[in-house]
């Protein structure tokens, strides 16, 4: 049945799309990448190739048809590069998951200067707790947020600079967003805390793209959905050795037209 499976199936997917979500994943452990890029609407599978180089990135959008208005990505170089050079006229969007990402890893590894703080509450509760919108938090999560901020500066710094990169991205226009975040620039760029001048530095390397960022409702939130999948299919295929079958596999439960179908 399997043998039959990967010799009929189809690998037709969509092609066509306006606006386009790409991003890489791992297809087994170790380096080994692969890049995949998505319809931002309908979240079908439209490209996907081994690599997550520059020169794999440009092979998955040159696989794509269509007047191509936006590209999703994450602040990585290539990612830059590649979208300029297949899709010059495009406007590239950087995901807001990603930057929030930038602060909340950079937290958590700031964590193990939080002596008190562990000594009384578990990892995972400081992790929320320095993580989450602070209008989110129970008042339990909220004093395990300040008493971190109270034992070092550095965890502060970062924390109330992720909430100020919030606050920018909230702004609903143009000028709105481009005030707020070159307010953000000025206070953070030269900050004492290295790895806060380090964040700002790759916001201020990218700020055209930034700024349209800000106002676009696009993010890469199928994007993450669709990785959550790609994980179960590989759990269930007992991580496919075979990479030509293991994306033909993706191409059929992420790439059709109807995903309704029962699959095993």
């Amino acid at each position: 049945m399997e043998r039959w499976f990967y010799r009929y199936a189809s690998v037709e997917t969509e092609k066509h799309t306006t606006d386009v979500l790409i991003d890489e994943f791992a297809t087994r452990k170790g380096h080994h990448y692969a890049t995949i890029a998505l319809d931002a609407e309908s979240g079908r599978l439209l490209s996907i190739v081994p690599g997550r180089d520059v020169t794999a990135i440009t092979a998955a959008l040159q696989g794509i048809a269509g007047g191509i208005r936006s590209v999703v990505s994450d602040f990585a170089p290539a990612m830059a590069k590649a979208v300029a050079h297949v899709f010059p006229d495009a406007k590239h969007v950087l995901d807001r998951f990603h930057l929030i990402q930038f602060f909340t890893d950079t937290l958590r590894r700031r964590r193990r200067f939080l002596n008190e703080a562990r000594r009384h509450h578990h990892v995972r509760v400081i992790d929320r707790a320095l993580a989450c919108r602070p209008e989110t938090l129970s008042p339990e999560d909220r004093e395990v947020a300040d008493s971190c901020l109270r034992e070092d500066p550095f965890t502060r710094d970062l924390y109330q600079g992720l909430q100020h990169i919030r606050y920018v991205l909230k702004a609903t226009c143009h000028g709105q967003a481009k005030r707020r975040l070159t307010d953000w620039l000025d206070r953070y760029q030269s900050h004492p805390c290295g790895p806060l001048a380090k964040i700002a530095k790759s916001i201020q390397n990218r700020e055209e793209a930034m700024r349209r960022t800000i106002v676009s409702s696009l993010s890469n939130g199928k994007m993450e959905g669709t990785n959550n999948k790609i994980k179960l299919i590989k759990r269930r295929g007992y991580g496919y050795r075979n990479l030509e079958r293991f994306f033909l596999r993706l191409r059929f439960e992420l790439g059709r037209q109807n995903s309704n179908h029962v699959l095993w």
